[in-house]
């Protein structure tokens, strides 16, 4: 089965894509992007009752949260003024 291509796919390209040339400049764009892709599941599933387990452009919904998740906590979050302090696990 080929991966359909939709909003989903086009924010994670857009974010590996930043990643990919990451610099702390881009961490505004790319936390952006990735706040996009997380708002997006989170539609499809009050709207929708989507399941984890249920494919999103071929993706399960549970990976889709997951790579902008990890995104999100390993290149934007080290970005804020009080990471160490606040938000460090």
């Amino acid at each position: 089965m080929a991966k359909q291509k939709g909003q989903l796919t086009t924010l994670w390209s857009k974010s590996k894509e930043l990643i990919n040339n990451y610099t702390p400049e881009k961490a505004e764009q790319l936390s952006e992007l990735l706040e996009m892709g997380i708002l997006c599941l989170a539609k499809a599933t009050l709207e929708n009752q989507i399941d984890d387990k249920e494919l999103m452009e071929g993706v399960k919904k549970e990976t889709w949260y997951e790579r902008f998740w990890v995104a999100m906590e390993k290149y934007v979050w080290p970005t804020y003024p009080d990471y160490e302090e606040n938000w460090k696990c």
